[in-house]
């Protein structure tokens, strides 16, 4: 019984020795962290995520995909921070409406997602007319997207240009609210 005694105290004090290196200086001194400096922390990272939703039939409604997911769960709300996202919108089984960004933010569980930087929403099949604006607010289960930016309409060689959008996803109606250009090419 002897001979375990300081064999099981110097296993105790090693690691206790690892537990203060490994803590951070807050934990040690009883701190807890700032609501803001919780905030900051992201809840759940998802690298290569592919979601899926379906409408109340049962059937595809869109997809959304991203090369990276940032999570971050609030006491009244929540938040993703998307990098590279893609949603693809569906009609029965055939899909419809592809958009593409740089980053993306979805709130509420998604109800809400703002995408950035170079978007582009495209009607399938291709060709089909392409959306183009560097900002957008989109609500995917409405299937409904709107922007007070520029945006630029292409139809093959004919191009529309204006401020502000608002677009029904589901019904094909598209609308720009101000200063609009457009120039046709006749065949």
């Amino acid at each position: 019984m002897r001979s375990w005694l300081p064999l099981v105290i110097v296993v105790m004090l090693i690691s206790l020795g690892l537990w203060f290196t490994e803590s951070p200086p807050e934990q040690l001194m009883g701190k807890r962290p700032t609501q803001q400096e919780h905030n900051k922390a992201a809840d759940l990272i998802i690298r290569g995520a592919r979601t899926r939703h379906y409408n109340i039939e049962g059937t595809l409604a869109y997809k959304v995909d991203a090369e990276r997911v940032t999570f971050f769960q609030f006491a009244r709300r929540d938040r993703a921070d998307l990098t590279e996202p893609r949603m693809m919108f569906y009609q029965g089984e055939d899909s419809h409406w592809r958009t593409e960004s740089r980053t993306g933010v979805a709130f509420n569980n998604g109800q809400r997602v703002v995408l950035q930087g170079d978007v582009s929403i495209k009607e399938l099949p291709e060709p089909g007319i392409t959306l183009r604006t560097p900002r957008i607010e989109i609500r995917p289960r409405e299937e409904f997207a709107e922007t007070d930016k520029v945006v630029t309409i292409t139809d093959g060689p004919n191009h529309t240009t204006g401020t502000g959008l608002r677009a029904d996803l589901k019904q094909d109606n598209v609308e720009i609210l101000s200063d609009v250009e457009s120039r046709y090419e006749l065949r």
